[in-house]
């Protein structure tokens, strides 16, 4: 199946130089070794060879002395990389040196949901985000959240998403499946509809309406959602799954399987 709005709420934006942070430690320039690496790991990455561009950050990261700047950005091209184990070690030696630094907070929690971490994802982006103050931060919060099974929680962390940042239809979206978890299916499908009727909707944005549809045993109504651009074939594939998780009882467990095939 497609990727789903979820998937791209935990791809999308993982170099994180652009979000707000809090940090307590005073940064030092680079040496000029260090600039050097930097410089040279950036136009690598330019060119699309990431795990070059990581292992050049390391090299760089070991001689810095700003190591909340070295490491945070090491793990970020790790997680770029693909290597989420790893970039969690980094991230974690950032915070030995500054334990609030928002940006490794950040990034701790973004790597630990790339390694389906879910639980321990939700508890430091639950810190982090308050720091960061990003749509991004609070975009993670509410993914790890859903697949934690914590539809109430992961609904109030998208709400903050779409406060700042009122236009971006995947948040919104994303707001109406935490909606639909949470068993408000009026107002998820309120929220989807909205959505779908942008000209900037995409299939994911309706396979988001269909599924809450679904959930509300609103059947007909989600097999009429028209969407464009997408196999009838996945279509009637999709909505059978999603029939499969409404059968589902232990609501934990209904929001773990919501989550994973939204982001199927």
């Amino acid at each position: 199946m497609r990727n789903h709005s979820l998937n791209a709420l935990v791809l999308c934006g993982l170099m994180l130089a652009g979000c707000t942070t809090t940090t307590e430690t005073v940064e030092t320039g680079p040496t000029n070794e260090e600039a050097r690496l930097i410089k040279l790991a950036q136009d690598i990455e330019r060119r699309g060879d990431k795990t070059t561009a990581a292992s050049l950050y390391e090299r760089a990261a070991q001689s810095s002395e700003d190591k909340v700047g070295a490491y945070t950005r090491l793990g970020d091209a790790q997680i770029a990389a693909g290597d989420p184990d790893q970039a969690i070690v980094s991230f974690r030696k950032a915070l030995d040196v500054s334990p609030n630094d928002g940006k490794a907070l950040l990034g701790l929690g973004t790597a630990q949901l790339q390694a389906t971490q879910v639980e321990s994802a939700a508890r430091t982006l639950a810190v982090a985000a308050p720091l960061v103050k990003s749509s991004s931060a609070y975009n993670r919060l509410g993914t790890a959240l859903i697949l934690s099974g914590d539809g109430q929680g992961a609904e109030n962390a998208f709400s903050q998403a779409r406060n700042i940042d009122p236009g971006n239809l995947d948040t919104q979206s994303n707001l109406g499946l935490a909606q639909a978890i949470a068993g408000r299916n009026d107002a998820a499908v309120s929220t989807l509809r909205t959505v779908t009727q942008s000209p900037r909707a995409e299939a994911r944005h309706f396979r988001n309406l269909m599924l809450a549809l679904t959930l509300g045993q609103k059947d007909k109504d989600a097999a009429a959602v028209s969407v464009p651009d997408y196999p009838e074939a996945e279509k009637r594939t999709f909505l059978a799954e999603a029939r499969k998780v409404r059968t589902i009882k232990e609501p934990a467990a209904r929001a773990r399987a919501i989550g994973l095939l939204a982001s199927s």
